[in-house]
């Protein structure tokens, strides 16, 4: 009798814990919503050290982690959760965008096409798919995808501004222009023009992206990112007086911009202005937290500045967000060598040389920008 007492209290209990855990659940998906990450990751926490593969709060902490920042624990807990639900579709997804917002696109196509895979419907992810095929090279069969996504959504906008690009990377100009063509049509003579010029910067044809750019200033001066680009189109021609001008002129109409302090930061330190790049960069950190580049650019301007320290710390945290970039770790490995700390920085020089040889990042080259083509 005792033993069936026993029993019975146990499953109570237990019956008892799993409804205290649904709650804790609940009540932090309801803080999620309500944009209280604080709260929504302690619950979430505690409900994984009571169920540790629950992968609902997996996930959701993987959505907090990547809205506060932090991408390297955001990647960590979403590969987690795959472990137990490998064909999430949810998962993958948000695993790939944030592979994505790191310009990280080799690591985000599998992703993407293991979604596509289970879903061949899924609009989404097969334009993601071809974003990414797009900029690593796979121009035919991201053509197909877009021209068959266009079929479906022929005055999709992105889609358009996807295809038309992948056309101009392809060295198809004339389809590229009945592409913009039609984006004339449905979005107007200024839009267009300006979504041309991102297509032909994107595609490498600088000349080209000027010449639209200028158009669009010339048709409306105020429009919005105009200056932005027009910065990077001279970024890439290595015209850096006007690069740090248009730079400037994007920041004064919109001085929370966190791209153009990215760029015109990292623009000032290849030029060896590295003090004045550095509170371009500071913003720029701040604003992006789970973007290399600034981290990268700031660690090259305290090493110059004689700050070794500050320098190694930058750099760790680019390397942490961007592992397979030969660049970072190069150096990384001459902060820590002024730093004395010898056994990290023959690390990162085994490092340099690892990602070398297998030919993942070609050899350090200080002349452009991070994520200026």
């Amino acid at each position: 009798m005792r033993k069936g007492l026993a029993c019975l209290f146990l499953a109570v209990l237990v019956a008892g814990a799993a409804q205290t855990t649904k709650e804790i659940f609940d009540r932090a998906v309801q803080a999620l919503a309500a944009g209280d990450y604080q709260t929504a990751e302690r619950d979430f926490q505690t409900v994984l050290r009571q169920e540790p593969r629950n992968v609902g709060a997996l996930g959701n902490l993987g959505v907090i982690y990547s809205r506060t920042g932090r991408a390297d624990q955001a990647i960590t807990t979403y590969q987690r959760a795959l472990q137990s639900s490998p064909d999430d579709e949810a998962l993958l997804l948000n695993l790939g965008l944030v592979y994505l917002r790191q310009e990280n696109h080799a690591r985000a196509m599998p992703l993407f096409a293991r979604v596509v895979a289970i879903d061949p419907q899924h609009k989404q992810a097969r334009q993601l798919l071809a974003v990414c095929q797009a900029y690593l090279g796979q121009l035919e069969p991201a053509i197909q995808e877009l021209e068959a996504l266009r079929k479906g959504a022929p005055q999709d906008e992105n889609i358009l501004f996807l295809l038309g690009f992948a056309y101009l990377r392809h060295h198809e100009p004339e389809k590229a222009k009945a592409i913009f063509a039609q984006m004339f049509q449905d979005a107007g003579p200024v839009r267009s023009e300006f979504l041309a010029g991102k297509a032909a910067y994107e595609a490498a044809l600088f000349s080209q992206a000027e010449e639209s750019f200028r158009k669009v200033i010339q048709l409306d001066a105020a429009f919005p990112e105009v200056h932005l680009e027009l910065g990077k189109v001279y970024i890439s021609l290595r015209r850096t007086d006007d690069a740090v001008g248009e730079l400037q002129r994007a920041l004064k109409a919109n001085p929370g911009d966190a791209d153009a302090s990215y760029f015109l930061g990292a623009v000032l330190v290849q030029a060896g202005r590295y003090a004045e790049g550095v509170p371009h960069l500071e913003r720029a950190k701040t604003a992006k937290p789970d973007f290399w580049a600034p981290y990268f650019y700031l660690g090259k301007a305290k090493l110059k500045l004689e700050q070794a320290g500050e320098a190694a710390a930058q750099l760790q945290k680019a390397a942490a967000l961007n592992s397979d970039d030969a660049m970072v770790y190069d150096t990384l490995a001459r902060a820590l060598e002024k730093c004395g700390r010898e056994a990290e920085a023959r690390r990162a020089t085994a490092k340099v040389r690892a990602l070398r040889d297998a030919a993942l990042q070609p050899k350090a080259n200080d002349a452009g920008v991070a994520g200026a083509r």
